[in-house]
């Protein structure tokens, strides 16, 4: 966590500590900031180790983001889980019936206005019952405007009325789940797969995000702060262990992914810094770095403010 400090004791020469504000952790390393390199010689310092070894040290924090994601991955997939697309998963590993998932909602778009949210499951399409991605497609194409769709979520049903665009759509995302349990090793194998699917789509979200917001189009409904992540954290914690350990997956993966964007005061952008030091072979200005890191810091307190006065309202 972050300080205020709660308790802290010391091992060998390092101080663990364990802190009031459960927002994430930091690690301070002996000559962490460029200021602090004030003595050539000392070896230990990490000013002054060479910049490939900084470049690892300070990708540490993200890596073990995504290997925690891994981890939580492959544990919910041993314990047994419903909350994983099934791209891939061999049958035996399958339990109990194939269900469609809605996992996304265009905002404005008919499945919007007519009240389907994210998270049920679609049972019928205009009378027809679907167990799969492709029976709930063809059945809202070939079904007349308006029709009704049955969705199911926390073992309530609802029958909705949709109207469709000209393209024959409703504006939602899909994805077919069901309960699936296996061994420790496939468990390892497809918690990898799995895992770096969401990494991939979460990196490409927030890419795409922070490229919408510097050209105006940026939307703050896409991002929530602490006050969201608790209220997101909440609903899933009472639908379940499973459904807890996908949000923690979720938020463990979008911090690597927060954390890599080349941004001053992220590890991104020391890391950035320290490439254009090893291709300069040798230090940026010490008033330089700090005046950058600096600024970026402050744009990060005004995002988060941002981001936190939009969770509250």
């Amino acid at each position: 966590g972050f300080p205020p400090k709660v308790f802290s004791f010391k091992k060998g020469e390092t101080t663990y500590s364990l802190n009031a504000l459960p927002l994430g952790g930091y690690v301070k390393i002996h000559g962490e900031n460029p200021e602090d390199a004030d003595n050539k010689k000392d070896n230990r310092n990490f000013q002054n180790i060479s910049w490939w070894k900084q470049i690892v040290i300070l990708s540490a924090g993200v890596i073990f983001n995504i290997l925690f994601a891994w981890f939580l991955m492959s544990l919910s997939l041993f314990i047994g889980t419903s909350k994983i697309a099934l791209d891939g998963v061999q049958d035996k590993y399958i339990k109990g019936e194939r269900q469609v998932l809605i996992h996304q909602i265009l905002k404005d778009s008919p499945a919007d206005k007519a009240g389907i949210k994210a998270g049920d499951y679609v049972l019928s399409v205009n009378g027809s019952s679907t167990t799969d991605i492709k029976q709930v497609q063809d059945s809202i194409k070939t079904a007349p405007s308006p029709f009704s769709i049955v969705t199911s979520k926390n073992n309530a049903t609802s029958s909705i009325q949709v109207e469709k665009l000209e393209n024959n759509t409703i504006g939602v995302g899909l994805a077919e789940t069901a309960t699936v349990n296996m061994g420790i090793f496939p468990s390892l194998y497809y918690g990898a797969q799995a895992t770096y699917n969401l990494t991939t789509q979460i990196f490409a979200g927030v890419l795409t995000f922070f490229g919408k917001l510097f050209t105006g189009q940026g939307s703050w409904d896409e991002v929530s702060g602490p006050v969201g992540i608790a209220k997101v954290v909440g609903s899933s914690s009472q639908e379940g262990f499973a459904s807890l350990l996908f949000i923690t997956i979720l938020i463990s993966i979008s911090l690597a992914a927060m954390n890599i964007l080349p941004f001053p005061a992220l590890d991104g952008g020391r890391i950035v810094i320290a490439i254009i030091e090893g291709f300069m072979r040798r230090k940026l200005p010490i008033k330089f770095v700090n005046t950058l890191n600096s600024i970026g810091f402050i744009l990060l307190l005004v995002l988060m403010l941002v981001v936190t006065v939009k969770d509250i309202l």
